[in-house]
C-alpha cells in the first residue's frame, strides 16, 4: 500500500515516465493538460453488485449492495470495490460524480477544472484528486522547492468521508492521505444536502487550509532550524519511545529503525529536528497497521507527539530524559 498499486496502473488511473526515476514516495508524473473531464479515472466503469447470503446452503437475497468493475487484470472476473452499502440509505458517489463534484468545487472557487494527479486508494476503493497550487509552494530551510497541492478524497462506498485539504503531499496511497488528514481540512458525509453545501462553502474551505498550510510549511522550516546531533537525535529517540523503563524492543526500535532513518532516511540529513521528524513519521507510518496510522491511532498519536516535542520548549529536557534512559539501559 506504500506505492500505486498494479490495479491502478492497469486500469490507467496514472501515468508513469519511464525516462524518469520514480521518486520515494511513489509520486508519478504530472500527465499535461488533466482535468476533471478528460482523466482516465472517467473511463473506469462502475457497476453495483447485488450480495446474497448463503444459509443451510440456500442462497437468500440480501438489502445490500457492494460496487465493482470489471477486472483490469484477469479477464472475465469483477473486482469489488470497498464494503457493502445499503442503497436505501446512501447514494453511490462513483468515479464520475466525484470528477463532476470537484469540478463543481473549482468553479465556485474561481478556478478552471484542471488536475495534476489522479489514482486510487485500495486498488479502487477509494479515489483521490490532487491539483496544484502554486501560491502555496514554500521552500524548506534546505532550499529544496516544496510543491502544494489541494487534495480531494473520497470513497465509493462511503467508508471514508469526502475530503480535502492543501498540503505538500500529492495523496497516492493509504499512508499519503493519513500524513495529509493529520492537521487541517474539512469534510463531509456523501448525502446530496452535504455535498452541495461542500461545494458552496468550498472558496472559505480553500482559504482556511491555505493557511493552515502556511503554518504547517513553518512548523516544518522551524524544526530543520534546531540542529541535532546524532547522540541528541538517538536521545529524543528513547524519550518519544520511552514509557517508563526503556526495553529491549524499544532500544532496539531506536538505533536499528529511527536512527538509521535520520541518517539516510528520505529527505534526511542526519542534522536537524526535521530530520528527526522525517524518520518518526516515515518508520510510523510504513510500519504500522491502517487502523494504527487513522486519526488519533497509536502510530498518528506518535508522529503528533514528536512534532509537539520537537518544537517544544522543552526539547533540551526531554533530550536529557532520553539521555539517562538510555544510559539506565546500557547500565543494566
Amino acid at each position: 500500500m506504500h506505492k500505486i498499486g498494479k490495479i491502478d496502473l492497469a486500469l490507467g488511473t496514472v501515468e508513469r515516465d519511464a525516462s524518469e526515476p520514480v521518486s520515494w514516495h511513489a509520486l508519478e508524473t504530472e500527465k499535461e493538460g488533466l482535468n476533471t473531464e478528460n482523466c482516465n479515472l472517467r473511463a473506469v466503469e462502475m457497476e453495483r453488485g447485488e450480495i446474497t447470503v448463503k444459509v443451510k446452503g440456500e442462497d437468500y437475497p440480501a438489502p445490500l449492495f457492494v460496487p465493482c468493475i470489471a477486472h483490469p487484470l484477469e479477464a472475465g472476473k469483477l473486482h469489488f470495490l470497498g464494503k457493502p452499502y445499503d442503497p436505501s440509505s446512501y447514494e453511490l458517489f462513483d468515479n464520475r460524480a466525484f470528477l463532476d463534484f470537484a469540478g463543481k468545487c473549482f468553479e465556485a472557487a474561481g478556478m478552471d477544472n484542471s488536475l495534476s494527479f489522479v489514482t486510487t486508494l485500495y486498488d479502487g476503493s477509494r479515489m483521490t484528486i490532487s491539483r496544484r497550487l502554486h501560491e502555496a509552494d514554500f521552500k524548506d530551510a534546505h532550499g529544496h522547492e516544496i510543491n502544494s497541492y489541494i487534495n480531494l478524497l473520497n470513497s465509493v462506498d462511503g467508508s471514508w468521508r469526502l475530503f480535502a485539504n492543501v498540503s505538500g503531499i500529492r495523496t497516492v496511497c493509504y499512508n499519503t492521505a493519513t500524513a495529509n488528514i493529520m492537521e487541517g481540512g474539512a469534510e463531509c458525509k456523501h448525502t446530496p444536502n452535504a455535498l452541495a453545501a461542500f461545494i458552496a462553502h468550498f472558496p472559505e474551505t480553500l482559504a482556511a487550509a491555505l493557511l493552515t498550510h502556511k503554518g504547517n510549511a513553518n512548523d516544518y522550516i522551524m524544526m530543520a532550524e534546531i540542529p541535532l546531533t546524532l547522540t541528541q537525535a538517538q536521545s529524543f529517540f528513547t524519550a518519544l519511545v520511552n514509557k517508563g523503563k526503556l526495553s529491549t524492543r524499544s532500544y532496539n526500535l531506536v538505533n536499528d529503525s529511527l536512527l538509521p532513518l535520520f541518517l539516510r532516511g528520505k529527505g534526511c540529513y542526519g542534522q536537524t529536528a526535521a530530520d528527526a521528524y522525517n524518520a518518526v513519521t516515515e518508520w510510523y507510518t510504513h510500519n504500522s497497521s491502517n487502523e494504527a496510522n487513522a486519526p488519533d491511532g497509536s502510530a498518528d498519536q506518535r508522529k503528533r507527539e514528536a512534532l509537539a516535542m520537537l518544537l517544544s520548549d522543552k526539547l533540551p529536557e526531554t533530550i536529557e530524559q532520553g539521555r539517562k534512559a538510555y544510559m539506565d539501559y546500557l547500565s543494566k
